[in-house]
């Protein structure tokens, strides 16, 4: 015999999830430290933040609804940076999944504008991307290795024999 070649197959596997995590976490991550930028120049300069995002007011306007926006973003942002830090893949695949809503109705407000343009809709549409292929790729992954490991507590582990 040759050897096990279900052993290789499985080997690439694994390598092939633990890189498929990999990537979808650091996509994530950017994602998450993104939505913090964006969250932030909102609340620190709500006329160019309105602009990034495709609406236009005329001056003097009520910036309310700016700061709104900006600390939504900041906390999706921090979110989405706590859960990969904690490697809650399977919650953080539903916040992206769920949250594919804020930038479907982001690009809804957009459109809705006189001035919209696809240079405007476009950060709106890949952010929609993102999330229905971040979260889908995390509900979807398969449990890490050591995901499936056991562990007695420690007030039990002496008892057991």
């Amino acid at each position: 015999m040759r050897g096990r070649p279900g052993r290789r197959n499985f080997v690439a596997y694994q390598i092939n999830n633990a890189m498929r995590r990999s990537i979808t976490r650091g996509l994530s991550l950017l994602t998450g430290l993104g939505l913090v930028f964006i969250g932030v120049r909102f609340l620190l300069a709500p006329r160019v933040g309105a602009e990034g995002f495709g609406v236009f007011l005329p001056s003097g306007s009520s910036y309310a609804f700016h700061y709104a926006k900006g600390i939504r973003d900041v906390f999706s942002g921090l979110l989405m940076v706590v859960f990969v830090g904690r490697g809650y893949d399977r919650a953080l695949g539903w916040v992206m999944l769920l949250g594919t809503l804020i930038p479907s109705v982001d690009v809804a407000v957009v459109l809705a504008q006189p001035t919209a343009t696809l240079a405007l809709e476009l950060p709106h549409l890949i952010a929609i991307g993102l999330c229905l292929g971040l979260g889908i790729s995390f509900l979807t992954a398969p449990a890490a290795a050591a995901d499936f490991s056991v562990r007695q507590p420690q007030a039990l582990a002496g008892q057991a024999s």
